[in-house]
């Protein structure tokens, strides 16, 4: 246990690359299974990582974040439109549950908002421009993504406030927003080629930066001081 405290993000850094690696030569079995090592091996880091209260909202909440992009993880392990959504519902879950958790670490006071100002103005114009690029080709996904667009970008936008907070301020900006950013980029990425560019060698960057992302919210949650 104390080597997978000491080196279990090398591990899981190198199961990401593999999965990578998987992706780009194309073998789709081992792709399978390796994706759906992921969030797993984090939760369990998280697991044997965090110190504090088990019954916590700031143990629950992450929990329920990695239990949702799990569900979301499996079900887009598969095709088929129903599966894509009920996979967006999954990471709705984990959205939602992170967003709660940045609140209950620091709610916005407007007056004192200028990270989650600056935030909010980069997500308009990042989402206005995946929107239009997908909205001829969504068809009946295109009212799902913007909700789910929402969601992720309220969650991006409560991770910046927290670096207005003296007590939060190091963990929003060595774990949290970099994690929000890449969360935002990976799914970016991942909507403008499944509807737009089909290009399989995107997959690579998709879940390259998926996977950086929730290592990163990972890391934010165990080595935040409460």
């Amino acid at each position: 246990m104390e080597f997978l405290r000491k080196r279990g993000i090398l591990l899981y850094l190198l199961i990401l690359f593999a999965h990578c690696a998987f992706i780009y030569f194309e073998l789709n079995e081992w792709r399978f299974y390796s994706k759906l090592l992921l969030v797993p091996f984090l939760l369990f880091l998280f697991l044997i990582q965090y110190s504090g209260n088990r019954s916590s909202k700031n143990f629950l909440l992450p929990f329920m974040a990695l239990l949702g992009s799990f569900f979301g993880d499996l079900l887009l392990a598969f095709d088929g439109a129903q599966f894509f959504l009920f996979g967006m519902l999954g990471f709705m879950v984990t959205h939602i549950s992170n967003s709660l958790y940045f609140y209950s670490l620091k709610g916005i006071t407007m007056a004192k908002a200028n990270y989650a100002k600056f935030a909010l103005l980069c997500l308009s114009f990042a989402c206005s421009f995946v929107v239009f690029s997908i909205k001829e080709n969504a068809g009946a996904f295109f009212v799902p993504i913007i909700v789910y667009m929402c969601l992720i970008g309220i969650m991006t936008i409560l991770s910046a406030n927290l670096a207005e907070s003296s007590a939060f301020n190091h963990s929003a900006i060595h774990f949290f927003v970099p994690g929000a950013v890449l969360f935002v980029l990976s799914d970016g990425l991942l909507a403008i080629n499944k509807f737009n560019l089909q290009d399989s060698s995107l997959d690579v960057f998709v879940m390259l930066t998926y996977g950086l992302a929730q290592l990163y919210l990972v890391m934010g949650y165990y080595k935040t001081k409460y």
